[in-house]
């Protein structure tokens, strides 16, 4: 039967989802790009990095295009970028040194600048090209690329006696090149073949102001010199003059016939005969390129995007270009409410950081982030470390945030609606008789929903460690002195018994655990404990960590803490208040003839543990990337790394999973990750069941998913015939199908049937898979 035919007839038989999803084992980046601070043009597009991401506008048309290491990118933080206009190339430096030359022919990149052992910092400054070569201003000296070879040619230490010496930009100017350091400036010929020696580099003496240098170029007759905040220039008889005073210029930059010169608050631009030009109507600007064939200009660093800029009529030209993204790329705290995102930057150990207050919600592929502004505004306060949300279980827009620092913030409809502290609640600050310190110092976190709708919030470092937001609105508290505590956690509500609550105190390492007995007003039949030290059931003695980080609580009841020691687990959690209480780490055998073991990720600093659909352990830490651990936690089933993934760092902030697609969100210490997993969470009955992607078409190479499932469905895949094709269980609410038979080999094209049954068998239900190959 003809293939076109056998689509026609299968397309019968199907409802197609219409929900877009991500592939099984395909990864995707959440960058913010509202903070452009760099640009770069070639003939058509415009590139720009905003926090270290790269992406790119086409000229003709505004498309907008994403760079990565899921695109092909080799590193993650960019440092610098420029084009290269004779050969095509844009070439990108990252802040590790690693390099890509990006052209229409694709990614090539160069290692060797990334593998070099050295203590100096190896982010680049300044890029220059000439004659084929590409001249990085690095911070111990002159690397030279070949563009052609794309590779490194020369390296110049031209400091005193060829010491390293920080090079802030290098510019060539009337058969000169020059390399600016902030106390001197060396000069050189050109054409000189010996450059890399530091003995043909003269100190340009008699150079005009005083302070640090920041930048020298080239520009028309001219050498333009920005020293100390003002600009002076030299021109064809070696005379200094001034420039302009007027500002405190920061940076200055030459694109085409003009000079942009940039300062905290203001931008001008020059042309060749140095009349000057204000640019109005933008604020914030940070670079900037002259697009000769449009006669327009294109700013980076406006808080809208990137701009099109008109000088002639002092006009911004269209829209701005701005991406859709989170605000910012530190995603310190991730958690999902259904298939709702929230996206937290705070922070806090010893004391906060200071980040300020926003809220960035992803939902239905789109983000949305609600500013901290507003709220100061309203307030008259900060609003900074948001740092945990409890969101309610009946409303996914009114919700929680605490702030290590500010009290708690509540939102409704996804707007800022009543500021919780210590003049209308149980809330304690650290300072309560300093007017000025008592809105910075009401450090709080936690923030969970029991059972009856009361919200549990810690409060560190005050004599009440735990409050609790009533369903109707009032506050209470627990005012055990065993429940205080430096840099309290979470809170953590036992499924085996709602009435028992966990609480991590951080940086003393001790695990606090109450029972509230069901009556949160009355505290005299309350039972409190604090434990630090746990006798280690293997090596005798006891065991104890300095840091704990995270809690989570496994779907057999175990609960799982991330110490500065490996994951601490607990078996028996309601025994908290028992003499024999103790906990266990996992043993993993060396399989080496010995009968030795390690403990699982033994030393390692445990930041993140979610616990996937199929009860697997995702496992986040400070220095060696991500674990997905199988249900007992003795078989490592990934470890995602940046060597290995499009990971964009090896520290780990935060983890959690979308529970119905099984989509794992990674906050890294460079910005939000995501990868399409094979477990997602189930529920007790089948729930819009399909496949995708389907059709299957016959250049698809990836699995085919199945989900909507109860967990641990029997799926049984069989041809129209009843012929039983392939068997698999399901990781929760996912099955996946790979296409092939029993045998390992591809399926003929046809209708395909994945017949799925509970593991009890009281349920069942049946979908179609249509396969063209």
């Amino acid at each position: 039967m003809n293939k076109k035919i056998v689509v026609l007839i299968g397309l019968a038989f199907f409802i197609f989802t219409l929900q877009a999803q991500v592939a099984m084992g395909k990864w995707r980046t959440h960058f913010a790009y509202n903070l452009a601070d760099q640009i770069a043009q070639s003939e058509n597009k415009v590139f720009a990095v905003s926090e270290g991401s790269l992406f790119s506008i086409d000229k003709r048309d505004g498309g907008m295009e994403f760079y990565n290491k899921i695109s092909g990118l080799n590193g993650t933080v960019i440092s610098t970028i420029e084009y290269d206009a004779v050969n095509k190339t844009l070439l990108i430096i990252y802040n590790d040194g690693n390099i890509d030359f990006l052209s229409a022919s694709g990614v090539k990149n160069l290692p060797d600048f990334y593998n070099k052992q050295m203590s100096a910092n190896k982010a680049v400054n300044h890029i220059l090209f000439h004659e084929n070569k590409a001249f990085l201003s690095a911070n111990f000296g002159i690397i030279v690329l070949n563009m052609i070879k794309m590779e490194i040619q020369d390296t110049y230490y031209i400091g005193d006696n060829a010491s390293e010496v920080k090079i802030l930009n290098t510019t060539l100017h009337k058969g000169n090149i020059y390399a600016v350091s902030e106390n001197t400036i060396y000069a050189a010929s050109a054409s000189n073949p010996l450059l890399i020696s530091y003995e043909v580099w003269d100190k340009m003496i008699n150079l005009p102001g005083a302070g640090i240098f920041q930048a020298l170029y080239s520009f028309g007759d001219y050498l333009v010199l920005l020293r100390d905040g003002k600009l002076y220039t030299q021109n064809s008889s070696g005379a200094w003059s001034n420039l302009d005073n007027s500002l405190k210029y920061t940076n200055i930059v030459v694109s085409g016939d003009y000079l942009q010169g940039y300062a905290a608050e203001s931008m001008v631009v020059f042309d060749l005969q140095l009349t000057r030009t204000g640019i109005t109507g933008l604020s914030r600007l940070k670079d900037g390129v002259y697009d000769t064939g449009a006669s327009k200009f294109w700013f980076a660093g406006d808080p809208r995007g990137v701009i099109l800029y008109d000088l002639k009529n002092s006009s911004i030209v269209g829209e701005p270009y701005l991406p859709a993204g989170p605000a910012v790329n530190i995603p310190y705290k991730l958690k999902f409410k259904d298939e709702r995102l929230f996206v937290l930057q705070g922070g806090r150990w010893a004391t906060q950081y200071g980040r300020p207050g926003i809220v960035m919600i992803y939902e239905n592929n789109e983000w949305r982030n609600i500013s901290n502004v507003p709220i100061e505004a309203i307030t008259g306060k900060r609003a900074h470390d948001f740092i945990n949300i409890a969101v309610n279980p009946n409303d996914k827009t009114h919700f929680y945030i605490p702030s290590y620092g500010n009290g708690i913030f509540e939102f409704k409809n996804d707007a800022f609606h009543k500021w919780h502290t210590f003049e209308n609640s149980t809330i304690e600050t650290i300072y309560p008789s300093s007017p000025a310190s008592a809105y910075l110092y009401m450090r709080m976190g936690g923030g969970t929903y029991d059972a009856d709708g009361n919200i549990w919030f810690s409060n560190s470092g005050v004599s009440s460690g735990v409050k609790i937001l009533k369903k109707e609105g009032t506050w209470t508290q627990l005012t055990n002195s065993l429940l205080k505590g430096p840099t309290l956690g979470d809170i953590l509500i036992l499924e085996q018994n709602k009435n028992h609550k966990w609480m991590l105190s951080l940086r003393s390492g001790e695990l606090k655990v109450m029972d509230d007995n069901g009556t949160i007003d009355e505290e005299s039949d309350d039972r409190y404990i604090s434990h630090k030290n746990f006798p280690d059931p293997d090596k005798g003695g006891m065991i104890s960590a300095d840091n704990f980080y995270c809690m989570a609580q496994d779907k057999s009841g175990a609960v799982w803490i991330g110490s500065v020691k490996g994951p601490f687990i607990f078996n028996n959690p309601l025994k908290a208040f028992d003499p024999d209480f103790t906990m266990t780490r996992i043993k993993i055998p060396r399989n080496d003839g010995t009968n030795l073991a390690d403990y699982l990720l033994e030393d390692e600093q445990i930041n993140a543990i979610v616990i996937d659909g199929a009860n697997r352990k995702w496992i986040g830490t400070e220095s060696t990337g991500v674990y997905l651990m199988s249900e007992n936690g003795q078989e490592t089933i990934h470890h995602f790394t940046t060597q290995n993934s499009p990971l964009l760092s090896n520290t780990i902030l935060s983890i959690d999973i979308n529970p119905k697609t099984g989509e794992v969100f990674f906050g890294t210490g460079s910005g939000l990750v995501s990868y399409q997993s094979d477990a997602g969470e189930a529920t007790n009955i089948f729930n819009n069941v399909h496949v995708y992607p389907n059709p299957v078409r016959e250049n698809y190479s990836g699995v085919i998913t199945i989900t909507g499932l109860i967990e641990k469905t029997n799926v049984k895949i069989t041809d129209v015939a009843g012929n039983l094709v392939s068997e698999t269980t399901s990781n929760g609410s996912i099955a996946t199908w790979d296409g092939k038979n029993k045998f390992g080999q591809k399926v003929n094209t046809g209708v395909y049937l994945a017949i799925c049954v509970s593991p009890d068998g009281e349920q069942s239900t049946t979908t179609k898979i249509l396969v063209i190959n």
